[in-house]
Parts: C-alpha cells; sequence; structure tokens
C-alpha cells in the first residue's frame, strides 16, 4: 500500500514545516485553535482543511476564506480538491507543496523561517528573492494577482486619505444641527452546514454494533446500522432534509457546552481490554471545523445531550426509531399491533373508519420487523392480510365515492353531504389525499346549503 503523500510549507512565516493528514484532518488558519496556526495576516482565521481522501490520498476545502485558496494557480471553490505529489497550495502569502514519502527538504532544516520581503511588482524579482531560491521563478497565477490587488490597495489607501481629509474638513465646520451616526453594526457569518458525520462503535470479541449518521453539503441524511453478528440486524436508509429538518440541526450543534468541548477524550474504562466503545461527531461549516472523540471513558454532559439528539432527529426522520430495540422486544410489538388488526377487521362493518385502523396495525407490524433477519414466523401471513385489508377499503371507498356524486349531481345537497362524511371516517387520517378530496367537497357542499337557507 503506498504512503498517504505529506504537506511542506514552502515560503512565508513558516517555510520549511512539514506535516502529515492524518485521520482527523489538519485545519490550517490564522486563529491559535487550528491543527496548523500560521501568523499570516493574508489568511482568514479557519482558511481552509486538509483531509485524507481513499486509501492514499488527501483533498483540501477551502473554508469561505476572505482571499481564496489556490491549487497550481486556479482558485478552488466550495467543492473539496484531490491532491497529488507535486501540487502546489497557495493560502495567502504561504505556499504549501505536496511531497512523497522520500521527499527532501531541500537545504533547510525543518521549521526555518525565510526573511520576508514584499514585492509590489515595480522592480526586478530577482531583487527580492531571499537567498537560496531561484531568482528567476516565475509568478504563478495566484501571486501575480495578489501582486496587482496589493499595488491597486496601496493606490486605493492613498486615496481614500485624501478623501478622508476632506471629509474630516466638512465634519469639523460648524453647522446648525448635529446628528449622531449610527453604528456599524458587523453581521455574524451565516453559520452554514457543509456536511456532518456521527459514529457510534461499540465491539468486543463476540459482536460489532456500528451506527453511522452523515449529513452532506447537499441536505442528504443518511443512516447506516450494522448488529453483527449479534442480532444480525442492518439498516442502511437516506433522505432529502427539508429546511425546517436542517435548522433543527443547527440548533442541536448549537447546544451550550458543545463548542468548547476538546477534541479528544480518551481512557480505558472498559473492563475488557479487548472492548471498544467509541463516539465521534465531526461538524464542518463554511468558516470552521469541531471534531470530537470520546472512546472508551465517560462522556462529557454536553457531548452526550448533542449525540443523543442527533439519534433521536434521524430515527424520527427515516422512522427509524425501532432500532433501538432488541430483537426481541420488536416481534413482541409486532405481534401485539398484529393483533390489533385482526380485532379492527373482524369488527369493519361496525365502524366505518375500523377498515382504516386494521390498515395502519398491520403496517405497524411489518415495520418493527423492518430490521430483523430472517424474517420470524407470521411475516408472510401479514404482508397477505395488510394487501387484502387495503384492496376491502378501495372498494369500498370507490363505492362510498359514487354515491356521494351521483347525489351532488341530483343537487340533493343533504344526502350529498351525508355519503361525504362517511368518506371522510372511511380514510380519516388528514395526511391522506383521499381525505383531503372529501373534506374538500364537504365544505363546498355545506357552503351551498348555507346559501340556500339564506346565509352568508
Amino acid at each position: 500500500m503506498s504512503k498517504r503523500p505529506e504537506l511542506l510549507i514552502t515560503s512565508g512565516p513558516m517555510s520549511g514545516t512539514r506535516f502529515e493528514v492524518g485521520p482527523g484532518g489538519v485545519r490550517l488558519g490564522r486563529s491559535s485553535s487550528n491543527d496548523v496556526s500560521i501568523p499570516d495576516e493574508e489568511l482568514s482565521r479557519n482558511h481552509c482543511l486538509f483531509e485524507q481522501s481513499g486509501e492514499a490520498g488527501i483533498r483540501v476545502t477551502d473554508l469561505a476564506s476572505a482571499n481564496g485558496t489556490f491549487v497550481n494557480g486556479e482558485q478552488l471553490g466550495s467543492d473539496s480538491h484531490g491532491l497529488k505529489v507535486g501540487d502546489s497550495i497557495e493560502v495567502g502569502s504561504t505556499a504549501i507543496s505536496v511531497i512523497g514519502e522520500d521527499a527532501s527538504l531541500a537545504s533547510r532544516p525543518a521549521g526555518a523561517k525565510v526573511a520576508a520581503t514584499i514585492d509590489l511588482g515595480l522592480g526586478s524579482a530577482s531583487a527580492a528573492a531571499p537567498q537560496g531560491e531561484v531568482a528567476s521563478r516565475k509568478p504563478s497565477k495566484a501571486q501575480g494577482g495578489r501582486q496587482r490587488t496589493m499595488i491597486a490597495n496601496v493606490l486605493w489607501i492613498v486615496a481614500a486619505l485624501t478623501v478622508a481629509a476632506a471629509i474630516a474638513v466638512v465634519l469639523c465646520a460648524p453647522r446648525e444641527s448635529e446628528k449622531p451616526i449610527a453604528p456599524v453594526v458587523e453581521e455574524k457569518p451565516e453559520q452554514k452546514l457543509v456536511s456532518l458525520r456521527y459514529e457510534k462503535v461499540e465491539a468486543d470479541a463476540s459482536r460489532v454494533f456500528s451506527y453511522r449518521m452523515e449529513i452532506d453539503e447537499s441536505g442528504v441524511l443518511r443512516v447506516a446500522f450494522d448488529d453483527v453478528p449479534g442480532e444480525n440486524r442492518h439498516v442502511d436508509k437516506k433522505a432529502k432534509l427539508s429546511d425546517k429538518a436542517k435548522k433543527r440541526i443547527l440548533e442541536i450543534l448549537e447546544k451550550p457546552g458543545f463548542a468548547a468541548l476538546e477534541d479528544e477524550y480518551v481512557g480505558s474504562s472498559v473492563e475488557d481490554e479487548n472492548a471498544l466503545k467509541s463516539f465521534r461527531i465531526r461538524v464542518v461549516r463554511w468558516n470552521s471545523v469541531k471534531d470530537v472523540l470520546v472512546e472508551n471513558t465517560q462522556e462529557p454532559d454536553a457531548f452526550r445531550e448533542v449525540r443523543d439528539l442527533l439519534e433521536a432527529f434521524s430515527r424520527n426522520e427515516l422512522g427509524i426509531w425501532a432500532i433501538q430495540y432488541s430483537k426481541e422486544k420488536l416481534i413482541e410489538l409486532s405481534d401485539e399491533s398484529a393483533k390489533v388488526g385482526d380485532s379492527k377487521w373482524d369488527d369493519r362493518e361496525v365502524e366505518y373508519g375500523n377498515l382504516s385502523a386494521a390498515v395502519k396495525a398491520y403496517k405497524d407490524a411489518l415495520f418493527y420487523l423492518e430490521t430483523i433477519n430472517p424474517k420470524p414466523d407470521g411475516y408472510a401471513e401479514i404482508k397477505e392480510k395488510l394487501a387484502r385489508t387495503e384492496e376491502e377499503l378501495k372498494q369500498r371507498y370507490e363505492d362510498q365515492r359514487f354515491l356521494a356524486d351521483k347525489a351532488m349531481n341530483l343537487g340533493d345537497w343533504e344526502a350529498a353531504q351525508n355519503e361525504l362524511k362517511i368518506l371522510c371516517e372511511l380514510v380519516p387520517d388528514r395526511d391522506d389525499p383521499r381525505h383531503a378530496e372529501a373534506n374538500a367537497r364537504l365544505v363546498d357542499v355545506e357552503n351551498r346549503m348555507k346559501k340556500a337557507r339564506g346565509g352568508k
């Protein structure tokens, strides 16, 4: 297996620094909270993120930095960019090279600094080159752009000072009335979620239990659940989140105390030394990364609260809350629901809503068995009962709808009202399109009856 490339800072305040990209990634920026903190004023507080890619690759993502991240002279957008040996990354006044396992650190020891010079593009490039650098090196597209930008900035500063002096003269002149100037309020940057990954692993010599919850930048939630050999249960579901659900995720991640958690809490509290109990939450936003690992030790309260809320959120969004129960408990719940379905089927002539109640009960019974493999005895029979009940409900609804249509065509509004009420009772679920249609027609009929009686 080939070794993963490393990164070498070749110019800038930390020239000569060499670092690897581990499983947790490397966040780089001006802030001291980053994995690699560089005192470079052209860098954003959280500028970019390096992560592992595949078995032996790495990739870089710009974290919505002010001056951008450049790879081989091309500015990145919001997508991650895969890197290979020989690529050059430029952030602020810092240049980074992707190097292989046998790469040399040239003639400088690790951590050596290079004298900083500022080239405004007004003189020879060789005059500004530090000793040991190739004087004839052609500036990259990104560097040339920054040089031109620096010249423009100098000219703009001179112009701004001139304008400021003129404004000061005007402001200092006596006026009849003075109006207070409203303070400029700096808007807090929007905390957009790029990705979220929550992992839970509990394993020993006889069983491996894993739970993975992911949300990608397109807003798709995916949950994969495995319990092997254990109860041999597997789940892999995904769904697109609504705007309301995305907002709820941000609310969960902003719980007090979570942002202040350390990166790792690792101990050896598990009695069996061959056992593993691990939790990890990794949140990537446009301008920050939060990665917390808790392994074989007691969880901090703030961490436990967030992960419990994440699990509850995923269960509700994907309808997989049954995974929290044991196999025996799920079979018990399925049997109880199947009995309710049988009872409602037997009493289908007693109340109009009993057929719909039977359909729901049979669906619940099948749902409880969804994650169980192999399926227990009676599973196929429940499926047959559900199909039979749904067909009976469909036929009865069509017959009742025909009676309502007939009454409306004849203008017998009182009879139509009664038939439509029965339709609504047959399908009481307000989210069912059949109920919505029947209810809308019922409202129309009742309005007609009101007008006929002289009402408004």
